[in-house]
């Protein structure tokens, strides 16, 4: 399977991507623009290295179309571990959310929900039985948690400046937003090809620009106060909330990447494709057969038309004769 391989393109563009904008951000943003690439080509190499990332997935995803596989979850310790992790993270923050101020009591019971199911969910990787599968509709409560987020963190950016922040987050939430829409699918037993083959493309794509933004606003949250103006620019404040956030990102990347790898390991083990040759034998073999059973079916015919001809005329030749002498008896008598 191509889409085995793909872990080798992520490896390498998230170096690249993640490497080049944690130098960004230490060096550019909360240092003296020292880096060699300013803080507009950092971003723009981040974004064409997560693009490549999509596409190539995408090629792999259609490559392996044809071929068909049944994974069903297992016991898998490290994915229960960190899946475990991240629904603890995801309860805490609704949790927190509610104690606020000014809480978003819709985003915070949505996350006490989709925290509470992705915490079965781990449970599964760790007893290795689906009870999810049971009642199905349960498994979709975690992507509309994750979609109830994207929309959070979109109307937060809708009050800042484009000019002055990025917008990875948004689209790391976005890619951990079709990853969780296809992992419901896997747990709830619906069209488990599809959905291992997508959650791979997106999950894949979410651990390079999860692992970015995380490292990123940890780098923000920790380091002295003294960004420079431009791109950028804002401060992150080390609170219970965002180091809970943060952290849960990390678990989810990681529990993206094992889940990934253990669903591909399966599916490598047991896909089955029908090989040209062999469609090509069977189609032989079909014909062949057509054609041995033609011949058979004139013979019978023809023996079956043959006798009644044979027949017919040997009376006829019989009668003529018998009509002749009888004229000529008669012709005789009458000279007479």
């Amino acid at each position: 399977m191509k889409l085995k391989k793909l872990w080798i393109p992520m490896l390498i563009l998230t170096v690249i991507g993640d490497g080049i904008k944690i130098c960004d951000t230490v060096f550019n943003v909360y240092g003296d623009n020292s880096f060699i690439f300013n803080s507009t080509v950092c971003n723009t190499i981040l974004t064409v290295s997560a693009a490549i990332l999509l596409i190539t997935g995408w090629i792999f995803s259609i490559i392996d179309m044809k071929k068909v596989f049944d994974v069903q979850p297992t016991k898998n310790f490290l994915c229960g571990l960190f899946g475990f992790i991240s629904s603890l993270t995801i309860i805490s923050g609704g949790i927190i959310g509610l104690l606020s101020e000014n809480p978003n009591i819709a985003h915070c019971i949505l996350s006490l929900a989709g925290g509470g199911i992705f915490l079965l969910e781990s449970c599964v990787s760790f007893t290795g039985h689906n009870t999810l599968s049971k009642v199905p509709v349960l498994s979709l409560i975690v992507p509309i948690w994750c979609c109830s987020r994207f929309l959070v963190l979109f109307i937060e950016y809708t009050h800042k400046s484009i000019v002055a922040t990025e917008m990875f987050d948004i689209l790391a939430v976005a890619a951990l937003l079709m990853f969780l829409f296809y992992h419901s699918m896997f747990f709830a037993g619906l069209n488990n090809t599809a959905a291992v083959r997508k959650s791979t493309v997106y999950g894949m794509l979410y651990v390079s620009l999860g692992l970015t933004v995380a490292a990123d606003l940890f780098i923000k949250m920790f380091m002295p106060s003294n960004a420079v103006a431009g791109i950028d620019s804002e401060v992150v404040l080390p609170t219970l909330s965002n180091i809970l956030a943060y952290s849960g990102d990390i678990a989810l990347c990681i529990y993206a990447l094992i889940f990934n790898a253990s669903n591909l390991k399966i599916a490598d083990k047991t896909f089955t494709v029908p090989e040209e040759g062999d469609i090509d034998e069977i189609k032989d073999e079909k014909t062949e057969d057509k054609k041995e059973d033609k011949p058979v079916e004139e013979k019978f015919d023809d023996k079956k038309d043959d006798k009644p001809v044979e027949e017919k005329t040997d009376d006829k030749k019989d009668d003529k004769p018998a009509e002749e002498k009888a004229e000529d008896k008669k012709e005789e008598k009458s000279d007479k």
